[in-house]
């Protein structure tokens, strides 16, 4: 086989290993209310499943950049090993707390995964081809967000909840290969030090934050586990970021922060990322337990979202073309806040074209937003600087995908409970009303077992307490939309005409 075709065919791996990573972040949030009856998983636990890929993926990214120093494809074949083990491990999953556990091992190989694809992706081509090579690999990751709810969709109703990841340990394995056969070592750089203590306190600091706000939605802030883990969570993450400073071999470079236009990009792209993943644990839940669809079908009607998306990206890069990346962003944030005020203002009626309208306005928002954030990110710094910023970038991600599916879910989850307990009637036994709860799939089935009235009765005080916490969620989410563009209109600076870095 020539040199060029096999290199290529690496890319190809290395983009369809981002891609089943990036599909892995959102996959399972059509399967939330199947997987809330299948393994007695109650609102908190969905949270738990969803955020147990994202919390080791973002903490484990900058260490892993790290050791990339010691061999990237090692790296790289070791993650995707240890992501298609996780998957394996996945199938046999009965509990809550084994699809936990499963999902913290698939995160981890994400994250020795996804930063060693992306720098090895450009090697693979010819210097006139290195971008395009680059934002191919890219693009690979970035598709499977949004496309994750429409492929487990299909896959959910067509095979299972299990097909989902023995669709991952299959092509996580020919990706594999495909790498061990196409995909060079490249030359080795000089050996960084990984900072275990950093890794140590972000993995600790970031799990205790998100494990207080997300079981503070069923326990309260008074419980006294609750309080103390959030005030450890907030003690350790401060200790990081002195260490982050005073440090001679940071996880990463401190001054990175410096750069103004930086900063505002991956605090843009942070919150994107924590919207997209908040909205993608709500809508599909709406779509099946409220309106009515099945898994494949609510999948099909995420797609004006993906619509939305490509107009959004070509909308954007025009934009940032003539204009500047700033008001590019400005507008891109008050597209996000019309369309989750448009959500704010859904109801339980089968009303679909309103939510396909929603979800193509927040889907132009992303694509006008998340590809212009990026350019912005890469276009305010020295190139030398691009590998660890981009792990800086995406472990930030990471972690307010955690943080967005912790806090806006629990805004959710804390609204739903206090609905439901204060319209549930007098004549409901306990523990009717305790599995109800539990989670908007819990109330089917606890009215599954009731008289019929009474079940149709239970079925649609959770459909109006569910609805009430997505629509309070979406609104505060719109709140601080329209916050984050009166602070990028007033503090990123716009690019200097005539340079092509800016500060």
């Amino acid at each position: 086989m020539p040199v060029p075709t096999r290199r290529w065919l690496g890319l190809v791996c290395l983009t369809t290993a981002l891609l089943i990573i990036g599909l892995d972040t959102t996959v399972l949030t059509i399967a939330l209310p199947t997987l809330a009856t299948a393994v007695g998983a109650s609102t908190s636990e969905l949270q738990w499943i969803t955020n147990a890929f994202t919390l080791p993926f973002a903490a484990l990214l900058l260490p892993s950049t790290a050791l990339g120093t010691r061999g990237r494809k090692r790296l790289l074949m070791a993650g995707l090993a240890l992501f298609a083990a996780g998957s394996a491990v996945a199938l046999s999953a009965d509990s809550p707390g084994g699809l936990i556990a499963t999902r913290a091992l698939m995160g981890a190989g994400a994250a020795a995964t996804v930063p060693h694809a992306l720098s090895l992706a450009p090697s693979l081509a010819s210097p006139a081809d290195r971008e395009r090579a680059a934002a191919l690999a890219s693009a690979g990751f970035a598709l499977g967000l949004p496309l994750g709810p429409v492929v487990g969709g299909w896959l959910l109703a067509t095979f299972g909840w299990h097909a989902i990841f023995v669709g991952n340990v299959v092509v996580t394995f020919a990706a594999l290969i495909g790498v061990a056969l196409a995909v060079p070592e490249p030359r080795r750089r000089r050996v960084e030090p990984v900072d275990a203590v950093g890794t140590v306190l972000v993995l600790t600091g970031t799990t205790a934050l998100v494990y207080a706000v997300t079981e503070a939605t069923t326990r309260g802030w008074s419980h006294p586990v609750t309080l103390p883990v959030f005030l450890t969570g907030a003690v350790l993450l401060s200790a990081m970021v002195i260490r982050l400073i005073r440090t001679r071999s940071p996880l990463a470079d401190a001054a990175l922060w410096r750069h103004a236009r930086f900063t505002w990009a991956i605090c843009t792209l942070s919150f994107i990322t924590l919207l997209l993943l908040a909205l993608l644990f709500m809508i599909p839940q709406y779509l099946q337990q409220v309106q009515g669809y099945d898994a494949w079908a609510t999948g099909l009607r995420l797609m004006p979202m993906m619509a939305g998306l490509t107009l959004g990206a070509v909308a954007g890069n025009r934009l940032a073309t003539v204009g500047d990346a700033k008001w590019a962003l400005v507008l891109g944030m008050l597209m996000w806040t019309f369309g989750l005020l448009w959500i704010g203002q859904l109801s339980q009626g089968r009303s679909y074209p309103l939510v396909a309208g929603a979800l193509a306005t927040t889907g132009l928002a992303l694509g006008v937003t998340l590809p212009t954030a990026l350019k912005a990110l890469t276009g305010s710094l020295p190139p030398e600087k691009a590998v660890t910023a981009h792990a800086l970038a995406d472990a930030c991600r990471q972690i307010a995908a955690a943080l967005g599916i912790a806090v806006m879910g629990g805004v959710l989850n804390t609204t739903y409970r206090r609905e439901l307990r204060e319209d549930a009637p007098a004549a409901l036994a306990d523990g009717v009303v305790d599995k109800a709860r539990q989670s908007i799939a819990g109330a089917a089935e606890a009215a599954a077992g009731l008289p019929a009235r009474e079940g149709e009765d239970l079925v649609t005080l959770a459909q109006h307490a569910f609805v009430t916490g997505m629509t309070t969620t979406a609104r505060i989410g719109a709140s601080l939309t329209a916050l984050l563009a009166l602070l990028l209109m007033v503090g990123m600076p716009t690019m200097r005409r005539g340079t092509s870095r800016a500060s």
